[in-house]
């Protein structure tokens, strides 16, 4: 190969659009938890009977998607305390998807990983421990509620506890990025829609937000409130094309209430991803 030819395949490899590896996890999580609940709503809605046979191989794929790209995040970044919370996030995500004799393990593992996490990457961030930290506080409190109920502690009071604290972090979650009145009335609309449904048909809303979000004892009102919240997030994030924040949202949206370990493990990568700045945080 001449200098000028070696020159050239310089400069195009270049040119190729460079592949953000925290982008790329965040993308496999969402894509993951997202077809579990697309199954989980066709399933309930008797669209797809199909999908019952499935549910077992989604469910998994839907735990070990979210704990593969809590690896990759581990190996991306530069603190190590961060790393050890992802380390533990994946290793008993995975193994609970496996053993269900690790579940009081996991639910330890999960909410305390994650925690330690986010809140790492918060203090790298360089954000204030302000009022802004409220909804990671709320969303953070509701893995642990959500999967301490899932296994059998106070289940009523713990699962009700998890939903209102998700729900109530959600609404909070446009303090965590810049967002617009565009933003805000998009979230308005949906919820908007999610109330005028949710009137009209009040047993059929019911029945999805449980199957789609494990939604638990939850008003309405704050069922809308957390909505208009969440999407609110997601359109500020796509407008200003913060696309680890807009993921982020969306897989708060897609998980939904943390009552089941795929379901947290989603919900955790996705507050990772929402309180990361644009461009990501310095070595």
């Amino acid at each position: 190969m001449t200098s000028s030819e070696s020159a050239a395949h310089r400069v195009s490899i270049r040119s190729l659009p460079r592949v953000d590896t925290r982008l790329a996890a965040g993308a496999l999580a969402l894509a993951t938890a997202g077809a579990l609940l697309i199954a989980r709503v066709a399933l309930n809605a008797g669209f797809v009977p199909a999908f019952a046979g499935s549910m077992a191989t989604l469910r998994l794929v839907a735990t070990l998607g979210p704990a593969l790209a809590a690896v990759v995040l581990a190996t991306t970044t530069a603190d190590g305390v961060e790393r050890i919370g992802l380390a533990f996030v994946a290793v008993f995500g995975a193994l609970a998807a496996a053993v269900p004799t690790v579940a009081v393990g996991a639910v330890v593992a999960i909410t305390g990983g994650g925690a330690l996490a986010v809140g790492r990457r918060w203090v790298r961030a360089e954000r204030h421990a302000d009022w802004h930290l409220l909804p990671v506080v709320a969303i953070v409190g509701a893995v642990g509620l959500s999967l301490l109920g899932a296994i059998g502690v106070e289940p009523t009071t713990l699962s009700t506890l998890g939903t209102h604290l998700f729900l109530l972090g959600g609404a909070a979650t446009p303090a965590l990025l810049a967002h617009g009145r565009a933003d805000w009335a998009f979230g308005g609309v949906v919820a908007a829609a999610l109330v005028a449904v949710g009137t009209t048909a009040p047993f059929v809303t019911g029945a999805v937000t449980l199957v789609a979000g494990g939604v638990v004892g939850a008003s309405l009102l704050v069922l809308a409130v957390g909505t208009c919240g969440l999407v609110t997030t997601v359109s500020a994030g796509a407008r200003q094309r913060h696309w680890s924040a807009a993921i982020g949202a969306a897989l708060l949206v897609v998980g939904g209430v943390p009552a089941t370990v795929p379901r947290a493990l989603a919900v955790v990568l996705g507050l990772l991803l929402l309180v990361e700045p644009r461009g990501g945080v310095s070595a």
